[in-house]
C-alpha cells in the first residue's frame, strides 16, 4: 500500500489489512503535522463481524512508528470504558513507503465539537461531561498513561448513555508532536469551557471559534456567555491556570457542583419554603399561563396527524413495577433510578456494546443492549464462553425475581450474583438459569439473593440473520 504525504494513502473500499480488518468508507482526513496524514476508514473485522475504526498514517518513520505501537500497548493496558479502546497497530511496506495502521473501537456518536457547535451545554451537562473525562483521566494516571492531546474532536458523545468516550490515549499526542501538546489538566480547563460557551481558549487547535484575546488572558467563560454560575466560572479559571495538581482534584471539584448528564432529564421538585414561592409568584404565574396555553395548543396540533394506536408497531410490554416472586409474594422493583449497565466480556477485548447497555434498564422495550453478532456458531463462534450484560445496583440488595425482554427467542442465559466486581463470570455464582430462553424471560431466584452485582450471562446465542446475537431490551429485578 503505497502512501504519499499529502495525498490519501492507496487504499479503497473492499480493501483487507492484516487478513482481518476490511475497509469500508472514509469517515475523516487529517494532517497532523506537515509530514503526516491521516485517513479514518470505517472498518469491519472479519473475525468478530462487527465495526471498527480503521486509520492509515502516511509519512511515519520507523522510530515514530515504534513510538505509536509503545503508545498504542500502553493505552490498550487501561481499562476505564470511558476510553475508546485500542485493539491493533501495524505498518505495511510497499518498497520505500509505508503506512501504519492503527485499529480502535467504533464509537458510532458525534464529537464535543459537533454538539456544541450550534448551541453550547448546560452548565450542568458540561460540567458532569468533562467530570466524567477527568475521572477517566485519573484512571489513565494511575496506570502511567496520559492524552496530552484532549480537545472536542477527542471526545465522543454517545446519545443513549450520554458518558463521553475519549479517543487518543497516548496516541495523539505521538501524531500531532510533542510541541501540540497541552497536560491533561489545562485540557480538562479546555474541554469545559468549551462546553459551556462553544469557544477553544487554548493554543494548537482550531476546531471550534477560538476566543478573543481578553477572555485569553482571564480564562472566564462568563465573558463570553452569560448565565454561567460564579463558583463554575472560578472552578474553569483555576483548571485553564494549571491551579489544580492532576486530574483526580478536578473530578472531586466537579463533582461538588450541580451534574446532570447528557440524556437526563431536568429534576422539577416543590420548593418548601412558601415564603418565596409568594414572593415570586406574582412573576411566575402570567408566563406559565401563557405557557401552558402554548404547550395545550401544541399537544392538539400535533394530534393532528398522529398515527392511530392501532395502527403502530407492536412490542412487547417493559416489565412492570410489581411481579409475585416465590415464597415472598407481591414483589417489587429493587430500584427507582435504573442502575449502572454495562456490557461484559472478560474472553474477549473487554466490552461489549457498553454504550449500548444503559437501554437495557430505561423502562422502553423498544430500545435494547445487544451482543456483538457472531459467526460459525451459536456458541459465540468458539471464540469465548460466553458474553453478558452487568448491572451494578450500588448496594447489596435482596432480589427474588428477575424479568427479561429479550429481542429473540432461543439463547440459553444464567443470572449471576455477587458482591465483588467481577473479573470473570465464574467470579459470581449462578443463582437462576434458562436455555431456550423466550422473548419474555421469568428468572426465579429462590431463595431470594442479597447481592450487589447481578450479571446477565449468555453462553448460547439465537440465530441472526449471517450470524448469532441477542439483545436485552429490558432487565428488571425484583425483591
Amino acid at each position: 500500500m503505497a502512501a504519499r504525504v499529502g495525498d490519501e494513502p492507496a487504499a479503497a473500499p473492499g480493501l483487507v489489512i492484516d487478513d482481518r480488518y476490511r475497509l469500508d468508507q472514509v469517515r475523516d482526513e487529517q494532517q497532523p503535522q506537515p509530514s503526516l496524514h491521516t485517513v479514518l476508514w470505517r472498518a469491519t473485522d472479519l473475525s468478530l463481524g462487527r465495526a471498527v475504526a480503521i486509520q492509515l498514517i502516511s509519512g511515519l518513520g520507523k522510530r515514530d512508528h515504534k513510538q505509536l505501537v509503545g503508545a498504542a500497548a500502553r493505552a490498550s493496558q487501561v481499562s476505564d470504558a470511558r476510553f475508546v479502546r485500542v485493539l491493533d497497530v501495524g505498518r505495511i511496506e510497499d518498497g520505500s513507503t509505508a503506512t501504519t495502521w492503527l485499529a480502535t473501537e467504533w464509537v458510532d456518536a458525534p464529537t464535543l465539537t459537533a454538539a456544541v457547535r450550534g448551541e453550547p451545554l448546560h452548565p450542568e451537562v458540561a460540567t458532569s461531561l468533562t467530570k466524567d473525562c477527568a475521572e477517566a483521566l485519573a484512571a489513565a494516571a494511575d496506570a502511567g498513561c496520559s492524552h496530552q492531546r484532549l480537545h472536542p474532536d477527542q471526545v465522543l458523545i454517545p446519545r443513549a448513555s450520554g458518558i463521553p468516550r475519549i479517543t487518543g490515549l497516548e496516541t495523539a499526542a505521538v501524531l500531532h508532536g510533542a510541541t501540540a501538546c497541552t497536560d491533561d489538566v489545562r485540557g480538562l480547563g479546555g474541554l469545559l469551557f468549551a462546553g459551556l460557551t462553544g469557544q477553544w481558549p487554548l493554543p494548537g487547535w482550531s476546531g471550534l471559534p477560538a476566543v478573543d484575546q481578553r477572555v485569553v488572558t482571564s480564562a472566564r467563560p462568563r465573558l463570553v456567555r452569560a448565565g454561567i454560575p460564579r463558583d463554575l466560572d472560578e472552578l474553569t479559571h483555576r483548571m485553564l491556570t494549571g491551579a489544580y495538581p492532576d486530574a483526580r482534584a478536578i473530578a472531586r471539584a466537579l463533582a461538588l457542583q450541580p451534574n446532570r448528564r447528557w440524556n437526563e432529564p431536568v429534576e422539577v421538585t416543590d420548593d418548601p419554603r412558601p415564603v418565596i414561592l409568594s414572593r415570586w409568584a406574582w412573576r411566575l404565574v402570567p408566563p406559565l399561563l401563557v405557557l401552558a396555553i402554548g404547550i395545550g395548543g401544541w399537544a392538539i396540533g400535533s394530534d393532528l396527524g398522529r398515527v392511530p394506536s392501532s395502527a403502530r408497531q407492536p412490542r412487547a410490554a417493559a416489565p412492570a413495577g410489581h411481579a409475585s416472586a416465590p415464597g415472598i409474594g407481591k414483589a417489587t422493583l429493587v430500584w427507582h433510578h435504573p442502575p449502572s449497565a454495562t456490557g461484559f466480556d472478560p474472553e474477549g477485548d473487554g466490552q461489549e456494546n457498553d454504550d449500548e447497555a444503559p437501554l437495557a434498564v430505561d423502562h422502553d422495550a423498544t430500545t435494547a443492549w445487544t451482543t456483538d453478532l457472531y459467526r460459525g456458531s451459536s456458541r459465540l463462534g468458539g471464540l469465548k464462553s460466553g458474553v453478558g450484560l452487568l448491572l451494578d445496583l450500588g448496594r447489596p440488595t435482596s432480589v427474588s425475581l428477575a424479568q427479561l425482554v429479550l429481542t429473540a427467542p432461543g439463547a440459553d442465559l444464567e443470572l449471576r450474583a455477587g458482591n465483588t466486581g467481577p473479573q470473570q463470570a465464574d467470579d459470581l455464582p449462578v443463582v437462576a438459569s434458562q436455555k431456550q430462553s423466550s422473548i419474555k424471560t421469568r428468572l426465579d431466584v429462590d431463595p431470594a439473593v442479597k447481592a450487589r452485582y447481578w450479571l446477565l450471562w449468555f453462553t448460547n446465542l439465537p440465530k441472526d440473520g449471517s450470524g448469532y446475537r441477542v439483545g436485552v431490551a429490558e432487565v428488571a429485578l425484583y425483591g
